[in-house]
């Protein structure tokens, strides 16, 4: 199975393992409407949307649902939702935006 354009994962430094089970939505800014969907899988990532879907260059959003995973696991956490913005400059590139969570922080980067 060949991945998506543009894939996720989402690493637990609380625990240091991966958080599965969390609804990440894909929006290209210029329309605002989302374009793509999926929940991680039992490894953290997203390699597959729940849609296929074709980039053009431009402005992206990923959100991260993260209150609902926290709840579901008797946790609290700081921040209901996280918000990633980036560029995609050659279409015809991979991009993977990786997301390191803990309660009250997260940090990202672009992966390969």
């Amino acid at each position: 199975m060949q991945k998506a354009p543009i894939t996720t994962h989402i690493l637990n430094l609380d625990s240091g393992k991966p958080a599965a089970g969390v609804r990440v939505t894909l929006h290209r800014l210029d329309t605002q409407e989302p374009i793509a969907s999926a929940t991680t899988d039992g490894d953290g990532r997203i390699m597959q949307w729940e849609n296929t879907f074709e980039i053009q260059a431009g402005n992206y959003l990923l959100h991260f649902a993260v209150a609902p995973w926290y709840e579901g696991q008797a946790l609290s956490n700081f921040y209901p939702e996280i918000q990633l913005i980036f560029r995609v400059l050659n279409p015809q590139e991979h991009y993977h935006v990786p997301l390191l969570l803990n309660a009250y922080g997260y940090s990202t980067y672009r992966g390969s």
